[in-house]
């Protein structure tokens, strides 16, 4: 009886120190699983940011993942769901950028404890799509205890230039025919850490914005627009946001040296709107 005890002893020794050597128990901690190997970033962070959003990122050499949710509130947050939402997932390895695309990702973010302005909760993802159509996902995610911080502005370095194509920023474009000159404009390099993967240019007049977003290397040539993804479109009246659902994105010049960029845009969203005649120049 004692050698049957000594041996099952013996067995649940090496199964627990079996299935261990697959978690991280430091703290904080981040980790998944991609595609049957396990991602463990070296840094992670979870960022509070103004409105209220969430985003958790992890980076370790030349792999980065981040993801962001509509609130920090415990709870079940759903890609593609009205109201507790995951707002953007995104993967970026190498030179492979996977992000998640409507009607075709699907996933979930569990926030399970909040505590001491410290959070933990557990994720998976599938179905993330890159440039060529290739797909990954995550499995067994999970954060513990990532410390809460307030997102804070890079402050500008006051003794360097402002950049004249910035200065001389322009977006016009026809909403269902109407004019739209827009008297508010921004284009800032942006993603998952630097290198960023992209560039984001907004305009805005007192009640409606447009957002663009496309790859930072995108060149010369013309692009299709859709709602997500490396090249998007965004419409908004009175804070009521509406996406493209199809459109053209054509970039007449991009000079990444001197960091200025023109072209040209017209899209559709889901909302039946017709942005039409769009262009920007832009310095970022």
């Amino acid at each position: 009886m004692i050698k049957k005890t000594t041996l099952l002893l013996a067995v649940i020794c090496f199964i627990f120190n079996s299935c261990t050597t697959d978690i991280e128990v430091n703290t904080p901690a981040l980790q998944a699983t991609i595609d049957g190997e396990l991602f463990r970033p070296e840094i992670r962070k979870a960022v509070i940011h103004d409105d209220g959003t969430l985003v958790i990122s992890g980076n370790t050499g030349n792999r980065a993942i981040s993801f962001s949710t509509s609130s920090t509130k415990v709870g079940t947050y759903k890609l593609a769901q009205q109201q507790q939402t995951i707002n953007k997932v995104s993967f970026q390895d190498d030179d492979a950028k996977f992000i998640s695309e409507e009607g075709i990702s699907n996933g979930e973010i569990i926030i399970t404890e909040i505590y001491d302005n410290e959070i933990s909760g557990r994720f998976y993802f599938r179905e993330l799509k890159n440039h060529d159509g290739k797909s990954m996902s995550f499995q067994n995610g999970w954060f513990y205890r990532l410390p809460i911080e307030n997102f804070v502005q890079e402050l500008e370095n006051p003794d360097s230039k402002i950049n004249p194509c910035l200065l001389n920023a322009s977006l016009t474009a026809k909403i269902d025919g109407v004019d739209m000159i827009t008297d508010d404009h921004s284009a800032e390099p942006f993603g998952i850490l630097p290198p960023y993967p992209s560039i984001r240019i907004t305009s805005s007049d007192a009640s409606q914005d447009i957002e663009i977003v496309f790859s930072i290397d995108t060149g010369p040539g013309q692009y299709s627009l859709t709602g997500s993804g490396d090249y998007s479109a965004t419409y908004s009246i009175n804070n009521q946001k509406t996406a493209a659902t199809s459109g053209t994105l054509t970039i007449i010049e991009h000079d990444q040296e001197t960091k200025c960029l023109s072209g040209s845009f017209e899209f559709e969203t889901r909302s039946g709107l017709k942005v039409t005649e769009g262009t920007f120049d832009y310095g970022y």
